[in-house]
């Protein structure tokens, strides 16, 4: 199974979450690896575990920044994220508990469809407002009359 690699694509224009994305696909990629190299049982946890890890910190700090910013779209954001994390909790559960030494094919195919959805479609939603708030906090704080320089959009 392909599974996403890091592009431009995937950019919400924020450095920060786009750097916790990377590292996100990375653990995927990590994972996916395992998977097909078929990897001890114990080995495929651990990679889970911190796949799981990993987006419980990239959720808390998205929202710390949704908090930060009041994005208008916080709580449905919230309630993405925690449908996300009981659904990853529960894959670990069942794979802790099942007897099986590999993990199932549909875990890898839920985690990547849910990581490039995430990131393709309500990130890509705050990233257009994080940036419009910078841009109006940049022209707010610029002397009447001074034209805007190049900004970080390279516009």
């Amino acid at each position: 199974m392909p599974f996403a690699e890091w592009s431009d694509e995937f950019s919400v224009g924020v450095e920060e979450i786009d750097d916790d994305h990377k590292r996100l696909l990375g653990l995927l990629k990590n994972l996916q690896n395992a998977v097909e190299a078929r990897e001890r049982r114990d080995v495929l946890g651990k990679l889970l575990d911190e796949l799981i890890h990993y987006t419980n910190y990239h959720f808390a700090h998205e929202e710390a920044l949704f908090l930060r910013t009041n994005y208008p779209g916080y709580r449905a954001h919230e309630r993405k994220h925690q449908a996300l994390t009981d659904t990853a909790h529960a894959i670990r559960e069942d794979f802790q508990l099942s007897a099986s030494m590999a993990l199932p094919p549909q875990v890898l195919e839920f985690v990547k469809n849910w990581l490039c959805e995430d990131i393709l479609g309500a990130d890509r939603d705050f990233g257009a407002y994080f940036n419009a708030l910078q841009d109006s906090l940049e022209a707010q704080a610029r002397p009447a009359g001074e034209p805007a320089s190049l900004d970080r959009h390279g516009a």
